[in-house]
């Protein structure tokens, strides 16, 4: 009968955990789980990046690392998240905001690349690229702006649905 009874206790226990479990709650820990592995050794790669566009031997260089590594990788990110269905709204919220996230990072990145290349260009006055230095500094506070709203969105859905974070 002990047996009976641990038994019992064990199966109801063990349907008021899968029952605490959502399909939002699962579906938006897969979906930030699935992007975690996927873009942040993507984002890792970038201040390496920077760093060979700044130690660059020449400004053609430069702007190749600009073409062919940065702004590539900011797209596969991009593609990332085009890539994603979600079903829902929960999920659908969190992705919207790590698309515009990832899409002000591009716009700061492009933004970079043009007034690197006006910093090279003879014929750029220097209201041309103190414009483009403003239109950048503007990039950059949206891009921390749209950082800021995901992590915060993470933050309150951890707490939401008892999300356990593991660091790695």
């Amino acid at each position: 009968m002990k047996k009976l009874v641990l038994l019992l206790t064990g199966v109801v226990l063990m349907m008021v955990l899968v029952a605490c479990s959502s399909p939002e709650a699962d579906e938006v820990l897969e979906y930030h789980n699935a992007m975690a592995d996927t873009i942040n050794p993507k984002l890792d790669q970038i201040p390496t990046m920077y760093n060979e566009i700044t130690s660059a031997a020449t400004d053609e260089e430069a702007i190749e690392i600009f073409d062919k590594k940065l702004i590539p990788l900011i797209g596969e990110i991009k593609e990332f998240y085009d890539s994603q269905s979600v079903e829902y709204n929960v999920t659908k919220e969190y992705h919207n905001l790590n698309v515009e996230l990832v899409n002000a990072m591009n716009d700061v990145v492009l933004k970079e690349k043009e007034y690197f290349e006006a910093f090279l260009d003879p014929n750029a006055t220097e209201e041309d690229i103190l414009a483009l230095e403003a239109e950048m500094d503007e990039l950059n506070a949206i891009a921390e702006e749209k950082d800021a709203a995901v992590t915060e969105r993470w933050e309150a859905l951890v707490e939401e649905y008892a999300f356990e974070e593991i660091e790695e």
